[in-house]
């Protein structure tokens, strides 16, 4: 299969043939995702909260350092299928995190002392069955 008329037709490179030889690349899966990765923007420019997730088989905890200047007390948790969002910080700015899997985010609980606040998310596994879809002929 001629693979650079194959690229020219679709307008662009497909990441997983080597052009040179015309064989399947080894590696095509971690060049992809790194591209990927390194391509997704920062959701928030805020200097104030540093974060680290962690995730076990079944839950998502992202743990933020809280810095004395914000208030714990007007600080509010919100999440989605895909983010986590916090608000109640100086000058009404937000804190958007990126989660790295699908989540359940009505089993969300969140706890704060010391200047830390700890959020414990349960994954979504329901995702990662395969549905059969209908097909409609017409």
């Amino acid at each position: 299969m001629d693979w650079k008329k194959f690229e020219q037709f679709f307008g662009g490179k497909f990441p997983f043939v080597d052009i040179g030889s015309g064989k399947l690349s080894d590696n095509w899966v971690e060049n992809y995702v790194q591209r990927i990765v390194n391509s997704v923007p920062v959701v928030s420019k805020n200097k104030l909260i540093q974060h680290e997730i962690f995730q076990t088989h079944h839950y998502v905890f992202i743990k933020m350092n809280i810095p004395d200047s914000i208030r714990e007390k007007e600080l509010q948790v919100s999440v989605s299928s895909h983010q986590l969002k916090i608000e109640g910080l100086p000058e009404d700015q937000k804190y958007v995190i990126q989660l790295p899997v699908v989540v359940k985010a009505r089993e969300s609980r969140a706890s704060y002392k010391d200047g830390i606040l700890q959020i414990k998310v349960r994954k979504n596994d329901d995702d990662l069955d395969f549905y059969h879809v209908g097909i409609r002929y017409e």
